[in-house]
């Protein structure tokens, strides 16, 4: 009696180890079957959709940033934004626009921070809401 075999199912082999075949006159062992990796090519490049929008808003960005530092390094004349030097103050009741402006003017002229607050906030007169948000110079 013949004992019986298990057999086992093998994955395939992969394209990479390709079996080379057997070479006449050959030494013994020599491209007999022997397992050995195949030359590999380089891989392309292939971008999806979604890389090339990626690609897209990196070049963009950079442009931007380019252009920004470009425009600091240049000395833009910076004349857009009045961020330094100006305030806010909420009016509260019993306040005036005089009584604003004499709290802020220092040794300025107080007519010319009134002037100048009625200017910055768009006001044609001297009255104002208590809960109203005033700019101040």
């Amino acid at each position: 009696m013949r004992p019986e075999r298990h057999l086992r199912v093998l994955p395939p082999v992969p394209a990479a180890y390709a079996v080379a075949p057997a070479r006449r006159g050959a030494a013994p062992g020599v491209g007999t079957g022997a397992l050995r990796p195949a030359p590999e090519a380089a891989p392309r490049l292939r971008l999806t959709a979604r890389g090339r929008r990626l690609v897209a808003v990196l070049v963009l960005a950079t442009g931007v940033g380019l252009v920004a530092l470009g425009e600091s390094v240049l000395g833009g004349d910076g004349g857009g934004l009045e961020l330094m030097g100006t305030s806010s103050v909420v009016v509260e009741h019993g306040d005036t626009l005089w009584s604003i402006a004499g709290a802020v003017a220092g040794e300025r002229d107080v007519r010319e921070v009134v002037d100048r607050i009625q200017e910055l906030n768009g006001l044609h007169s001297a009255d104002i809401e208590p809960g109203q948000v005033l700019q101040l110079p």
